[in-house]
């Protein structure tokens, strides 16, 4: 009786630290005479020294221990836990197999706050798989075996999970009260480490999604402060929140800050938990593609993908950057077979399809992808969904000859952005709305916004976007500067023709084409004819 009293001080510094002095006294123990709450106590501190593998086989161990003793709660508080680990491993078959293990320990006597904890698996379960309705109800179920009970770490944590599926739904505000709601719990300091840990990752990454930078900004910043304060061993410190951190940095437009901060978590993630290294490379590799380093996002997709993320759209609008648009489209037909429960990732996918579509000049089926995310964005009541969903029907409705029909979609895209805060978006918006403005008739507008345009894209370092825009600003002046017959001449010139064969071209005589040449040659300052056309190329005209 003693040593099970002994043991369960363990269990109980093990949940509020420190981990490392836990570890120590009864690693060097023969596992064999660990009771199994010792062997949990093991396996707890193990997790929280990053020692994934080792926490895993302990707690089975322990798992095995309870059963053996015939302690149902105890067997079903550590299916619970195990669901969890290997649920975040990306292992969901065998996460499922424990849930079911756990539910059926409680299954006579179900009103025990372990039968909460496995509420909140099933809640968790269906956010990710669907359906989202019983999502909301298992986390509801949770939240009040935890209030049953007194358990302040469960309701939190079943509050953020009810808040995400209530999001998920699109019932944004009823779901960021309980968001708000959860996060009050970890400011008053009423839980855990691991509650505190688990409700700062879910909040910020629902508020990611949802690009409310200002909300994400400040839980991002107090999941900064808080996560120095613990060791710096622990899996809070290392890594998971510098990923948040680097998304909503990228979002900002703090690119090489965001780089950075999703390198280390990368390096600190890989040895014990290879899906969150997977997630940060992915995000440089989304840093790196709008920057134009074109190689190097190549490299952190494969690595993303090597570790099990999925690299879409990232890899897809990188094939759309490497002229390889059939791949591109490949790509995101396989990926959109699969999502369906998390519809801010099916918008992404979308948005990412009616471009690509409208490259290949597929406009059906990128008329096809803008009406589903439409829907999506009318049934999300997202301010980030709707703006991209204004951009992608814009996009469309300009490639598709509706100049006038596309700008006031762009427009309402571009509201969007800047409410948001979002400047490469912002950007890529004012460099449609110009060229449409162009197409309008509207030269000085259009002027205007494409200058806007390539000045946002160099304050962010996006030089493939800055140099594309600068090419449709110099190909503006040229095409001011010559007439449109100047413009057949000079085409002609770059096709190799000599005078006599362009004046049989153009129905002209030979002096008038050489008089169109000496026109050409002084509004462009140049002095020969290769010049002339070498200044064309560079300048986008031909």
């Amino acid at each position: 009786m003693e040593r099970r009293t002994g043991a369960e001080r363990v269990q109980e510094s093990v949940r509020t630290g420190p981990w490392l002095h836990v570890y120590e006294e009864l690693s060097v123990r023969d596992p064999a005479n660990l009771t199994a709450v010792e062997l949990d106590a093991l396996a707890e501190a193990a997790w929280w020294l990053c020692k994934t593998d080792e926490s895993i086989a302990t707690r089975q161990r322990a798992y095995a221990a309870f059963r053996d003793a015939t302690d149902d709660r105890g067997a079903a508080r550590t299916a619970a836990r195990l669901f969890h680990e290997h649920f975040y491993r990306g292992e969901s078959a065998v996460a499922v197999g424990w849930l079911r293990r756990g539910l059926r320990h409680v299954e006579r006597d179900p009103d025990c706050i372990e039968y909460g904890w496995l509420q909140l698996a099933e809640a968790e379960l269906h956010l990710h798989q669907g359906p989202l309705d019983e999502a909301v109800d298992a986390a509801a179920q949770a939240i009040q075996t935890a209030r049953d009970h007194g358990d302040a770490d469960l309701a939190a944590i079943g509050l953020q999970l009810q808040g995400r599926a209530l999001v998920a739904q699109g019932r944004l505000d009823e779901g960021l009260a309980l968001l708000d709601e959860a996060m009050t719990a970890v400011l008053a300091e009423e839980l855990t480490p691991l509650a505190t840990g688990w409700v700062y990752c879910s909040v910020i990454l629902a508020c990611k999604d949802l690009a409310d930078l200002q909300r994400a900004g400040e839980w991002t910043e107090a999941a900064r402060v808080w996560s120095e304060a613990i060791p710096a061993t622990t899996p809070y410190s290392q890594g998971l929140c510098r990923i948040y951190r680097g998304e909503v940095l990228a979002l900002r437009g703090a690119w090489a800050e965001a780089e950075a901060e999703l390198r280390r978590a990368h390096q600190e993630l890989l040895p014990h938990k290879p899906q969150g290294a997977a997630e940060a490379s992915y995000g440089v590799g989304e840093v790196l593609r709008r920057r134009g380093d074109l190689a190097g996002a190549e490299q952190a997709f494969v690595r993303a993908q090597q570790l099990g993320w999925d690299p879409q759209p990232g890899m897809a609008l990188l094939r759309l950057a490497q002229g390889r648009v059939e791949a591109a489209a490949a790509a995101l037909r396989s990926a959109l077979a699969s999502h369906t429960v998390d519809r801010f990732g099916r918008a992404r996918l979308l948005a990412a399809q009616v471009e690509i579509a409208i490259a290949a000049g597929a406009l059906d089926d990128a008329g096809d992808a803008a009406r589903e995310l439409g829907t999506i964005a009318n049934g999300l009541s997202s301010a980030v969904v709707r703006a991209t969903a204004s951009m992608a029907q814009g996009a469309l409705q300009l490639a598709g000859g509706s100049p006038a029909a596309a700008l006031e979609q762009l427009r309402g895209a571009l509201h969007g952005w800047r409410e948001l805060q979002l400047p490469y978006e912002e950007a890529t918006a004012r460099l449609l709305i110009g060229t449409t403005q162009r197409l309008l008739g509207d030269e000085e507008g259009g002027r205007i916004e494409v200058d806007a345009a390539r000045a946002g894209f160099e304050r962010l370092g996006a030089t493939a976007d800055a140099g594309h825009a600068a090419a449709l600003l110099q190909r503006e002046r040229v095409a001011r500067v010559l007439t449109d017959r100047e413009v057949q001449v000079l085409r002609l010139v770059a096709a190799g023709k000599h005078n006599r064969e362009i004046a049989g071209a153009l129905h002209l005589s030979e002096h008038t084409v050489a008089r169109h040449m000496q026109n050409i040659l002084a509004k462009l300052g140049v002095s020969s004819r290769a010049a002339a056309t070498s200044s064309a190329l560079k300048q986008g005209l031909l």
